[in-house]
């Protein structure tokens, strides 16, 4: 398990950046833009002056990727993230695909503060992210149909790199976090305290019930790339994980859920829940009891997973904004949450 005191960001300056993209790309002189990242560092790189190794530098541009030293070392995720955007892209799922270097490798490294940081060039995805855009009930639908279609084509995939049991991300560690919840006062703690023992004994006892599979894990606001007002695309990959397939319906629906309370005057029921459940329904398959049952609590845990991460992680980096993007938002839809029946819920979920 990773220490969320120890930064396992690379440190990147612009030399270091362009010695990669002439030393492994033969790409020269291209614009650099930094792009929000949580502990990866994410560079997007465009009008390069010329390219001398011949490998053709893509119209959009790429993103160079640097990889957390944790996430570096584990050379089977590596793969298995390579592996995963090959399969999607022969299922038409637009994502970020690795462009290979002289070597003709997927990925190079970079020592940096003796530590092994894996570098990426992923070709960029053009697009406004869904979280610039007001979700009304196409958007809503089109989000539930995607993450239902999505669904069905990664049960079919299956990588041993996927299967890793130390991941602080993954839904249900959720409960693990508790170990860091003194960043918050005593009244916040015991919100979270008490929505994390539920999900302990409520969701995690009766999880043997649950299908597994490889889900996207995060398929957040800032993930989800539209063009038009229709979703074109998903990137990072980097918290892919085999696990309970209803996990990745309930991160998704509660980022739709944190999406709205932006507005600080929102309540659930602005929400265009019902949409996006129809729409995944009927793009993968019909929720069962037990399903409907935990989404809620699976949403609250969520939520309180994202508010301690994101306020401990920060601390190793206070100038990162983009980590503490659900501090806001997820402390109101939180109360609005907590404050439901959960069968006044699940109606919101059906009708």
């Amino acid at each position: 398990m990773a220490d969320l005191t120890e930064n396992i960001c690379a440190m990147v300056d612009k030399q270091l950046i362009e010695d990669i993209l002439k030393n492994d790309y033969g790409f020269i002189n291209g614009k650099i833009r930094e792009l929000d990242g949580y502990d990866d560092k994410n560079y997007h790189i465009t009008e390069i002056e010329k390219h001398i190794e011949g490998i053709e530098f893509p119209v959009d541009g790429i993103v160079l990727k640097f990889i957390n030293s944790i996430d570096s070392k584990n050379l089977s995720l590596l793969e298995a993230q390579t592996k995963l955007t090959q399969y999607l892209e022969n299922f038409g799922i637009i994502c970020p695909t690795p462009l290979l270097n002289k070597y003709r490798q997927s990925y190079g490294s970079v020592i940096i503060n003796d530590k092994m940081h894996a570098v990426r060039a992923y070709r960029y995805i053009r697009g406004e992210t869904m979280n610039n855009v007001i979700v009304n009930s196409e958007i809503s639908t089109d989000f539930g149909s995607y993450v239902g279609h999505l669904t069905s084509i990664l049960k079919e995939f299956n990588h041993d790199g996927f299967h890793r049991n130390d991941f602080l991300w993954a839904l249900e560690k959720s409960p693990e976090v508790l170990k860091y919840v003194d960043v918050f006062n005593q009244e916040k703690q015991q919100i979270i305290t008490t929505i994390l023992n539920k999900f302990q004994s409520t969701v995690l006892s009766k999880s043997h019930n649950f299908t597994k599979s490889v889900i996207h894990g995060d398929l957040n606001m800032n993930n989800i790339i539209l063009k038009d007002k229709k979703i074109h695309g998903i990137i990072d990959i980097g918290d892919v994980i085999y696990s309970f397939t209803i996990f990745d319906f309930s991160v998704s629906l509660c980022y739709l859920i944190l999406h709205e309370f932006r507005n600080n005057n929102a309540k659930l029921s602005d929400v265009k829940i019902k949409s996006f459940v129809d729409a995944y329904e009927n793009h993968y398959e019909k929720l069962n009891s037990l399903e409907y049952s935990v989404i809620h609590t699976c949403v609250c845990a969520r939520i309180c997973q994202s508010l301690v991460l994101g306020k401990k992680t920060s601390l190793r980096d206070l100038s990162n904004n983009y980590i503490l993007s659900t501090q806001k938002s997820g402390w109101r839809a939180l109360e609005e949450l907590i404050n439901i029946q959960e069968d006044e819920f699940i109606k919101l979920l059906k009708h």
